[in-house]
């Protein structure tokens, strides 16, 4: 049993030995820096010649998108329905006209008063 051990453990370390040492040949050395170089080439054309193109393609389609959308709320605000519960204030905000958040936007969210 002992032999056993003894020998699987010469021959896992004799393997891992010329497996690590092989890979650090000069030779070897300068194989993976050219296939590092190349990946690097790979990913910055990828980068440049697809990735770009397409962020400015959905922004150009999305900022369209969002300019028809805020000229419908222009033309046809959306209705205010004076539920109870909304706009209940038992204090006014310490900023502001004191009725409104700071996040309140007069196209998308409606006035009560008016």
């Amino acid at each position: 049993m002992f032999r056993i051990a003894q020998l699987a453990r010469a021959n896992a370390s004799r393997s891992t030995r010329m497996y690590s040492s092989s890979t650090w040949t000069p030779e070897g050395y300068a194989a993976a820096k050219e296939h590092a170089q190349t990946a690097v080439d790979t990913w910055k054309k990828i980068s440049l010649f697809l990735a770009l193109p397409a962020c400015a393609i959905m922004s150009y389609v999305a900022t369209k998108d969002e300019l028809e959308h805020i000229h419908h709320l222009e033309h046809d605000p959306p209705k205010f329905v004076a539920y109870p519960y909304l706009h209940v204030r038992k204090r006014k905000f310490p900023y502001g006209d004191g009725e409104h958040t700071p996040f309140w936007n007069p196209l998308t969210n409606p006035d009560p008063e008016e």
